[in-house]
């Protein structure tokens, strides 16, 4: 198998505070993977470090199998190791054509580099505007072109950090499918750094996510989705949900009481306070007048769906639903399906 990227056991420390903690990752050639995590998370500082723009203090950092950081003797630069950087604000250079912006990037021993250029940018629907000036481009046009300056490097790797953050919504998905076909079409590997849970979904074969320095937990998309390892992951994949609520000790273990109503919970949960998530189907409204006493508070139509807020007696947050037909507002009930509901602690952790 082999390596695009290789990071092992890094850290970081900037300004005395600990960024990164201990970092392995991998990423195999001819995936994209995705870097999620919140704003201070690291994510930027571990994109950095393998872009070359910023050291370990401690681990190895390999590109293709090359050792390029060890934080000790061996630092390559960034210049040196063959990657393709694409960056949120486009950092195209402004006195120069978009087809010269391109054919600078492609290697000096390419035979015609101005045709080169060209085919990237028609690869990726830029190439009538070639000649213009990036500044003379709207912000989507201009990311493209910066994207087919990065794929002209003939790269071993490609960085983007959040390079789609400031577009607007249908940009964002026109380019996310470009992307990841011209990526993938290259034979490189492909790592971004981005907040966006779209992002995963849309693009990514491998996702890793940073929570204050360490890798939470990562793997495919689908893996994140079914078991989410944190709080953080599970609002980050689309649960519902969050607020405290107390489990307590059944005479067949943890049960969590809801509106007077016990519910028993798998064998592994533990007493004490956790925070409540739930997937759609977790919560939703008993039509037959059997269940947990509710009252529905609020009804919005939500793509496609209708999102019901339930306030049940002793619950400091109202629990959410999401049914096929609009609900009345006012009294009714509720049913709780366990199978589809996280619990974590206090700290954000997987409860134990």
């Amino acid at each position: 198998m082999t390596l695009s990227l290789h990071i092992t056991g890094a850290s970081r420390k900037l300004a005395g505070r600990t960024v990164l903690r201990d970092i392995s990752l991998e990423l195999e050639q001819g995936r994209f993977l995705v870097l999620a995590g919140e704003s201070g998370s690291g994510k930027t500082t571990l994109l950095r470090m393998a872009a070359g723009l910023d050291r370990t203090d401690s681990g190895t950092i390999r590109i293709q199998d090359r050792l390029v950081d060890d934080a000790g003797g061996v630092f390559i630069a960034a210049e040196k190791r063959r990657l393709g950087m694409v960056f949120q604000e486009f950092a195209l250079w402004p006195h120069l054509s978009c087809l010269e912006n391109v054919a600078l990037a492609v290697p000096a021993d390419t035979a015609n580099r101005n045709k080169a250029a060209m085919a990237l940018l028609d690869r990726l629907g830029v190439a009538a505007f070639a000649q213009r000036r990036p500044a003379l481009l709207s912000g989507g046009q201009q990311q493209r072109v910066g994207i087919a300056r990065a794929l002209a490097a003939r790269p071993y790797l490609l960085l983007l950090d959040e390079p789609l953050s400031s577009l607007d919504m249908e940009t964002r998905d026109k380019l996310r499918e470009t992307l990841m076909e011209t990526v993938r079409d290259a034979g490189i590997s492909a790592l971004l750094v981005s907040h966006d849970p779209e992002d995963c979904w849309h693009m990514a074969d491998h996702v890793a996510v940073l929570e204050q320095g360490v890798i939470r937990q990562q793997g495919a998309p689908r893996d994140l989705w079914r078991q989410p390892a944190s709080a953080y992951i599970a609002r980050f994949t689309g649960a519902a949900g969050g607020m405290s609520v107390p489990i307590t000790s059944g005479p067949d273990g943890a049960v969590l009481d809801i509106g007077g109503t016990r519910i028993a919970l798998p064998q592994h949960i533990t007493t004490g306070r956790a925070r409540l998530f739930w997937r759609e189907g977790g919560v939703c409204r008993a039509p037959n007048g059997n269940g947990i006493p509710a009252e529905a508070i609020s009804v919005h139509f939500d793509a496609g769906r209708f999102r019901v807020r339930w306030q049940v007696p002793g619950m400091s947050r109202p629990l959410v639903s999401f049914e096929p037909e609009p609900v009345s507002t006012g009294p009714g009930h509720i049913i709780i399906n366990p199978e589809k509901l996280f619990l974590f602690s206090e700290t954000g952790d997987k409860h134990p």
